[in-house]
């Protein structure tokens, strides 16, 4: 990790396949359960559902049941082989479903009775995954298919999913290092609470909306869920088709804004922009693009920070979110439903903030966006002169 650097916290875009298919199969429908002796059904709640295993995926490949639920309100909410799996459909989906991992969502249109090879050789191997699919007609013919997946590093003892205001969970993680718990409210102000491994920590619930739930553990975020207070979750609504394609030039203004906005509401300085560090910024996104990741630095793309100091003096502190998206509009959602990633573009240290966009090389292709905001405690860094 680089020098400086605070809480870094990458968020992965969502990758649609789209493979040709020629035959139709119907999909699998969820059939709910109920006890009529009881004459009620059981609260919601946020939890892992083991289900069976997979072992062709790894020893520690399972499905589970309410990412399985997740993926079939997706798949059903398709109308299309074009249908886009968006952060706002898929964050309440995992929603509805009470799934409290950090999920990822693959689709594509095939011809079997099972996922297509392409979506499972996407999944991670060697390490513990949450696995859940499903399948639907198509229209136009065919079948469209949606696997979600999520690593499963912690478990988590399950709790409410649905409470009134003033209500609160005890929350419990099991197997971290060093937690940290991150509440997102809905007026976009997140509170961070400590929270200690096998250790069960109250977090009350006052204002009625969707909150947001993070557990991040060595700046990985490893637990991501969402908690209804007085409200319930909306209704499932279709999925859009194919976006705009995005503009890394015609993005910017947008991006800088939707930043000010975020800050103004929270009472906070508007940060200055520093065009110094743009090509940086962009020149990270171009990195990661095409290695096909979303990250801080890897071996190959050693990130903005180091960047910087081969070309600008004094150092400066960074404060970095790395996002990716089928549009600049919804790779800022995906940001914003992170409360960790939130809490860095509220900085209140901060003063300055470079933003890169750039494209990856594909069709179509996802914008990468890296946001830099920076503090300059020994001054504003200035360029080294050329030896």
């Amino acid at each position: 990790m680089a020098l400086g650097r605070r809480v870094l916290l990458a968020v992965g875009g969502l990758s649609v396949v789209a493979l040709h298919a020629t035959a139709i199969a119907a999909p699998r429908a969820r059939r709910a359960t109920s006890n009529v002796a009881a004459r009620h059904v059981a609260a919601p709640t946020v939890a892992f559902r083991p289900g069976a295993a997979l072992p062709a995926l790894g020893p520690d490949a399972r499905i589970d049941n309410g990412l399985r639920a997740a993926a079939e309100e997706l798949a059903a909410s398709a109308t299309s082989a074009a249908a886009r799996l968006t952060p706002g459909a898929t964050r309440l989906a995992l929603g509805r479903a009470g799934y409290p991992g950090d999920a990822h969502f693959l689709a594509a249109r095939d011809t079997g009775d099972r996922p297509p090879d392409a979506l499972l050789a996407a999944l991670p191997r060697g390490r513990p995954v949450d696995v859940g699919w499903a399948s639907r007609d198509l229209p136009e013919g065919g079948r469209l298919w949606v696997v979600g997946w999520a690593t499963r590093r912690l478990s988590l003892d399950p709790v409410p999913r649905d409470l009134a205001p003033g209500q609160g969970i005890a929350l419990r993680v099991d197997g971290a290092s060093h937690p940290r718990l991150l509440l997102g409210r809905p007026g976009g102000a997140v509170d961070e609470l400590d929270l200690t491994d096998g250790v069960a920590r109250w977090a009350r619930f006052e204002a009625p909306g969707e909150h947001r739930v993070e557990v991040v553990d060595d700046d990985h975020v490893e637990l991501l869920f969402s908690v209804y207070v007085g409200t319930a979750p909306p209704p499932a609504a279709p999925l859009p088709g194919p976006g705009a394609r995005p503009d890394p030039v015609a993005d910017l203004p947008f991006l800088y804004q939707a930043l000010d906005e975020l800050r103004d509401r929270a009472g906070l300085p508007r940060l200055a922009r520093f065009p110094d560090f743009e090509p940086h910024a962009r020149a990270h996104g171009d990195c990661l693009s095409a290695a096909g990741v979303v990250a801080h630095d890897t071996p190959s793309c050693p990130g903005v920070p180091v960047l910087a100091r081969g070309t600008h003096f004094p150092r400066a502190r960074h404060t970095e979110d790395v996002a990716a998206g089928d549009t600049a509009e919804e790779a800022w959602e995906r940001v914003l439903a992170s409360p960790g990633h939130r809490m860095n573009l509220l900085c209140e240290a901060c003063t300055h903030v470079a933003i890169g966009a750039t494209l990856e090389a594909a069709t179509p292709p996802r914008v990468y966006l890296v946001w830099e905001l920076l503090d300059f405690p020994e001054g504003p860094p200035l360029p080294i002169p050329n030896r």
